[in-house]
């Protein structure tokens, strides 16, 4: 069950859904303004890796969108 991050087109603000099913992503409204204006956004990943030289570091992205 995956979470999904989707931003609102009237609102512009970004939030979290539990998905269970493809219809149940497709009825997703936004919890501040109840908009049916919805779109999936791609979220951020933090990937930290063991090993030597440059594996030792992080890769976690900076904040909203692609970095």
């Amino acid at each position: 069950m995956p979470i999904y991050e989707f931003r609102c087109y009237d609102c512009g603000r970004i939030f979290e859904k539990l998905i269970f099913s493809k219809t149940e992503e497709q009825e997703v409204k936004c919890p501040f303004c109840g908009s049916e204006k919805v779109e999936k956004v791609v979220s951020n990943v933090c990937a930290m890796m063991k090993g030597v030289g440059d594996y030792k570091k992080s890769s976690c992205g900076g904040g909203f969108g692609f970095s």
